[in-house]
């Protein structure tokens, strides 16, 4: 029995693969690049789009896919998907999807209102790879538009000379591609998830279910872990420790002590890496030394 997993390329591609590998997996691109090797006997991984995923998924021509929230959500609203669940929400850095148009062709046009009291009821043309939602979004603000997906570097429809669109609904992280390009958002219709989706067939299978569960569980622990690190010290007078430990409990640490050769004892918890700051003054003060960190990576709670 073998498990077909889509892998995505994009945006998505690098932080999936480093999180795999950081779990330990062993992957590779096989010379045509589409299959990933994968040391784990009974997973395969694909590489496609995250666009096309979903269908794929609802197909059963994969087990599972990771693909955004908005693919997902536009696929729905295009056909109802009945095969397909989402098994969890990686908790990657979410992007916005936004509506947006050139400064230069619109150059009064501050947000969506504007647009609005601008083009009254006129036809106008929106470009969007989600295009399901972009019509979505036209009806419930009461736009005459056109919707149609330039398949791709969809800001580029709405640049002069000559733009194939006036409003384009697209996807961002930073908004640095759209400031680059001269394009102003006007709206935020919503924040996105990445997803990892399954086959409801597949669900039902449990040596199936299983894999995909510890698949997901592997890249979320990574992913979670990445703010993390281990704080190291050392405690010389004993009646130290006992005030170090009794405060860090009361902070909600379970710290490991560790007797050291000399008699003195090493601290060890798990914290974020944004607590270290202030963690360290007080833990000086209290006696510790030598403190340290390194970065660390949790299996489970």
């Amino acid at each position: 029995m073998l498990v077909k997993v889509y892998f995505p390329d994009g945006h998505l591609e690098k932080p999936i693969w480093d999180a795999l590998v950081s779990a330990g997996y062993r992957l590779g691109k096989s010379e045509r690049g589409y299959l990933i090797d994968v040391d784990h006997p009974k997973l395969i991984f694909k590489q496609v789009r995250p666009q096309i995923m979903p269908l794929y998924v609802e197909l059963g021509k994969g087990d599972a896919g990771i693909t955004g929230g908005d693919i997902l959500e536009n696929w729905n609203l295009k056909m109802e998907l009945k095969n397909v669940v989402i098994l969890d929400i990686l908790p990657l850095r979410p992007t916005k999807l936004v509506a947006a148009i050139s400064e230069e062709v619109y150059p009064t046009v501050r947000n969506l209102e504007d647009f609005k009291a601008l083009v009254g009821s006129k036809r106008v043309y929106i470009a969007s790879e989600f295009p399901e939602i972009a019509r979505k979004y036209a009806e419930s603000h009461e736009l005459n538009a056109v919707i149609f997906d330039p398949i791709g570097k969809t800001e580029a429809s709405i640049l002069p000379p000559l733009p194939e669109a006036d409003l384009i609904v697209e996807v961002t992280e930073f908004g640095t591609t759209l400031k680059e390009n001269r394009c102003r958002i006007i709206d935020v219709i919503r924040e996105v998830q990445s997803v990892f989706i399954a086959n409801k067939e597949s669900l039902e299978n449990r040596e199936k279910r299983d894999i995909l569960e510890n698949l997901v569980t592997d890249i979320k622990e990574v992913i979670n872990s990445r703010n993390l690190v281990s704080l190291y010290f050392n405690v010389p007078e004993e009646q130290n420790l006992r005030k170090i430990v009794e405060y860090l409990m009361s902070k909600g640490f379970d710290p490991t002590i560790s007797p050291l050769a000399k008699g003195a004892a090493a601290v060890h918890i798990i914290v974020d890496r944004a607590m270290v700051k202030f963690l360290k003054p007080v833990l000086r003060n209290m006696g510790a030394k030598r403190i340290g960190t390194s970065p660390v990576i949790t299996f489970g709670d």
